[in-house]
């Protein structure tokens, strides 16, 4: 028995995972163009915010739409299906951009080391970024390499908690903890330098 089709207010109102389950098991490949539409411009805003050009930005965020739409099957609706788009987005964008600049060495040895690392040290980062001003955060954000610049826009662009982005990276919470951290210290470095450079 086919699925009786949804009206448009209908549409506006099922939920992702709803989509996702009667394009996949219903067979309703019509619907892949409402996918389309509430997340093209929310990939290729991740995309821009990641590589930094609007024309591969645009690129990225076609290839990514369409690497969704035919991976739809393997969501299993365990969590939400705007984390699984993000995931997919995140690791595209990194893929692209380690393969872009094969010189940014990959970090080593940070999943399994840092398991002390103080809670209080990771909430520093707040008071650093507080302290710069717009225009100096993109200066400076410009000397940080992608790695560092994702880890601080998932924690602050898209609010995502430690855990969140321990699971994006697929490492522990105290990895991405001292991934910050290490962003943290090395934005207050530009930052005295930049002061320095300006007296």
């Amino acid at each position: 028995m086919m699925p009786v089709p949804l009206g448009k207010e209908q549409i506006k109102n099922i939920s992702d995972n709803d989509l996702v389950v009667r394009i996949v098991q219903g067979g309703e490949k019509q619907l892949q163009h409402v996918i389309y539409d509430r997340y093209a411009d929310k990939v290729f805003h991740k995309c821009i915010s990641l590589c930094k050009d609007r024309s591969t930005a645009q690129d990225l965020m076609h290839d990514i739409m369409v690497k969704i739409l035919t991976n739809l099957a393997k969501f299993k609706g365990t969590s939400d299906f705007s984390f699984w788009v993000y995931s997919i987005t995140y690791n595209y964008c990194m893929d692209f951009l380690r393969k872009k600049k094969r010189k940014i060495t990959v970090e080593t040895g940070d999943s399994t080391d840092f398991e002390d690392v103080p809670v209080d040290e990771i909430e520093k980062e707040n008071r650093v970024l507080k302290e710069l001003r717009l225009d100096q955060l993109e200066r400076l954000f410009a000397e940080l390499n992608p790695q560092e610049k994702a880890v601080l826009l998932m924690r602050y662009q898209d609010s995502k908690g430690v855990k969140e982005i321990a699971k994006v990276l697929n490492i522990s919470e105290s990895a991405v903890k001292m991934r910050l951290k290490r962003t943290r210290d090395r934005l207050a470095e530009l930052m005295k330098t930049e002061d320095y450079e300006r007296e």
